[in-house]
């Protein structure tokens, strides 16, 4: 008998059966926590969005672009990037459909990411999914009983949810192009389908803050239940949904103003526990490309999560709106050919063989970020270098040299991208990527001192 067994088998039965209870209520409590954070965040961050006096608001079923390149001096996002421009709107389609108008872009690159209440993304329009030319597409909801002959040829997107994330991003090469690529996001049209749904619809009541979740204890699941009334889970998550019930979570649940004793104390260390096991992001059990040899990693399975519950609340907390694969792979550095941390003390050399430059049908671009994943001043005031930067130098052989270093190389400016004079972080951004990329056969090529 072993000593677990020895130790259960001396203690009083009552005492036994209340911690087991206790145990089963803290693991099933933790199960939801996990399960249910994109859907709590998604919720969070729609109503500040749409908070009628927010800086960042605009109505429910209506735009809000952002026709500006990012810069260091904003620090709100983490990672941004400067190659596109962003449109972002929340739908609420429970109200009825609405129709996405978009322009003849004349071969630009433009995608619009659709995503449910849960962080999947279930539809793309632009670029790479519909093509460049104009064009009208009619989102409905999960319960939609209209007939799409009222709409003769425009296609259908029936989103999963009735609340929907819609995130566009617009190419932009450069401060020269701003005006040619705002004028293309000033002609993406939101309407209703049906006129009497026209009003100016604000979200309303409290606003809490989507980056301090695991600070609202048990009342986390009061917020849970109230999403799953908005946004029901999937039939075929019927079973998990009873598995939560069991203990009390779910729609039409506030545990915060029922619980009590035991299973209040174990709801309350459930959320401790999993907020801080988001950020052990090594445990998500995604398909992360990384390659010792050169230091780069990059994931291909983020975006659509199907029961990896766990990935999808990490990628939530750390990465909210990312793109699939199909559409763009973000590969992230931090060390150098040897293994050693990238920093401004040194010179480094990015080489690309003529036949192994970045396989893409978009555009590809490198950005340097410092050690809060924040862009960095420069003296030329370039935060990224790719196939669009002008003046771009290759070699005769066709191969490309881009250097990252603190202080002007001695060539000159065309291949250098600025790196703070302290410790930093790059990424290299693949739109539309090619087969190679998606099988994971590219290599990417190391970060050479020189």
């Amino acid at each position: 008998m072993s000593a677990t067994t020895t130790r259960k088998a001396n203690m009083p039965s009552d005492t036994a059966t209340f911690a087991e209870r206790a145990t089963d209520t803290f693991t099933i409590a933790v199960e939801a926590f996990v399960w249910g954070y994109p859907l709590v965040l998604m919720e969070r961050t729609k109503k500040l969005f749409t908070q009628q006096g927010s800086r960042l608001g605009s109505p429910v079923n209506q735009f809000r672009h952002r026709a500006k390149l990012a810069t260091p001096r904003e620090r709100e996002i983490v990672k941004p990037n400067n190659d596109t421009l962003y449109s972002t709107a929340w739908l609420d389609l429970s109200r009825g459909p609405v129709i996405l108008e978009v322009p003849e872009v004349d071969g630009r690159y433009y995608s619009f990411q659709f995503l449910d209440a849960y962080t999947n993304t279930w539809a793309y329009v632009g670029s790479r999914t519909t093509g460049t030319a104009a064009g009208r597409h009619l989102v409905v909801g999960p319960h939609w009983s209209g007939k799409s002959s009222d709409h003769p040829g425009v296609p259908v997107l029936t989103a999963p949810t009735d609340s929907v994330w819609l995130l566009g991003r617009t190419i932009v090469d450069g401060e020269h192009d701003l005006k040619a690529a705002s004028d293309v996001m000033a002609r993406y049209r939101l309407t209703p389908a049906v006129e009497s749904d026209r009003a100016v619809y604000w979200s309303t009541g409290p606003v809490a803050s989507p980056h301090d979740i695991g600070a609202s204890g048990i009342a986390f699941f009061d917020e849970l239940g109230a999403a799953l009334e908005l946004n029901p889970a999937p039939a075929s998550e019927k079973g998990l949904l009873e598995r939560f019930a069991s203990i009390g979570i779910g729609p039409e649940c506030r545990p915060a103003g029922n619980s009590t004793g035991v299973t209040r104390l174990a709801f309350e260390q459930a959320v401790q526990f999993g907020d801080r096991l988001l950020d052990c992001r090594e445990s998500t059990g995604g398909k992360k490309n990384a390659d010792k040899a050169t230091g780069w990693s990059y994931d291909l399975d983020i975006g659509t999560y199907g029961q990896n519950y766990l990935l999808r609340a990490i990628i939530a907390r750390h990465g909210l709106g990312a793109l699939t694969a199909e559409e763009a792979v973000y590969a992230s550095t931090r060390l150098d050919a040897d293994g050693i941390r990238l920093s401004g003390d040194h010179a480094y050399r990015l080489h690309f063989d003529a036949d192994r430059l970045p396989p893409v049908d978009a555009f590809w671009s490198l950005t340097v970020y410092d050690e809060e994943n924040f862009l960095v001043a420069n003296v030329i005031d370039r935060y990224a270098i790719g196939d669009r930067t002008p003046g771009l130098t290759y070699a005769s052989d066709g191969s490309l040299d881009l250097l990252v270093q603190h202080t002007e190389p001695a060539d000159g400016p065309s291949n250098w991208l600025p790196a703070p004079a302290g410790k930093f972080e790059l990424t290299l951004r693949f739109y539309e990527p090619r087969q190679e990329m998606l099988e994971g056969t590219y290599a990417l090529p190391p970060i050479e001192r020189h």
